[in-house]
């Protein structure tokens, strides 16, 4: 026996702790599910997707991860509106009015793709953005909605959100994007340079605007059941994205 082999260990922890997530979101009528691993995430969110769908893509380590948008691509059943894809240097593709307006297009399309910056185990998600696009569409838009989380985003409740946000998330991912998508003043920011929060008021700050996801309506004459049915959180049983 290898002692130092925990690895059952962890996933039968974090399949239980993913478990209560699960129960609450459908508690609040917020469609979940759990699945272990990114390929079976992959396979899932195929399922998800009508055909002929539009796709839009929220900035996401996760998505990417996990592999679907190649898979979308070549399946050339889809028009894939993706703000965020890059050369092979990391730079974008889309910049200025014409990456505004693919943002705007990305928040109507069918379907939105996207992460989460921490999901609580009594069921909410909680996101925050620099601009604002992803987290629009995560609320209202798209005529469905996929957030996918690895099992390193569970956290206890909505502080412990925020603080994972605040500590984790946001040093770690504004350092991504200068390391690696050439936005040289977040060098200049105060997480990036500290590793921690400060609640800077810097002009590059990227912590401005916060959502949380924590119910869904009932259906009505107003709101009929695909409406309700509009948001599916899928956690995996993977420490995925930042």
């Amino acid at each position: 026996m290898d002692e130092t082999d925990i690895q059952d260990e962890l996933r039968v922890f974090w399949q239980q702790q993913a478990e209560i997530a699960v129960a609450n979101f459908r508690r609040k009528r917020v469609q979940a599910e759990y699945l272990p691993d990114r390929h079976a995430a992959r396979e899932r969110i195929l399922s998800l997707i009508p055909p002929g769908a539009s796709i839009g893509c929220g900035d996401s380590v996760t998505i990417q991860q996990i592999g679907v948008l190649p898979l979308l691509i070549q399946s050339n059943n889809h028009e894939i509106l993706n703000p965020f894809d890059k050369h092979e240097d990391g730079g974008y593709k889309v910049l200025g009015e014409e990456r505004i307006d693919l943002e705007r297009r990305a928040m109507m399309a069918d379907v939105f793709l996207s992460g989460a910056n921490a999901v609580t185990l009594d069921g909410r998600v909680v996101a925050t953005d620099g601009n604002g696009n992803r987290v629009a569409a995560m609320i209202y838009g798209p005529r469905k909605i996929i957030i996918v989380a690895g099992v390193n985003k569970l956290v206890p409740d909505l502080q412990g959100a925020l603080n994972r946000i605040r500590q984790i998330a946001a040093p770690a991912n504004f350092r991504r994007h200068a390391d690696k998508h050439h936005r040289q003043a977040y060098y200049g920011l105060p997480c990036v340079k500290s590793g921690r929060c400060v609640d800077c008021a810097h002009e590059e700050r990227g912590c401005n605007y916060t959502i949380i996801i924590e119910g869904g309506r009932i259906p009505s004459a107003q709101y009929p059941a695909h409406h309700r049915q509009r948001h599916n959180i899928l956690l995996v049983g993977e420490s995925l994205g930042i």
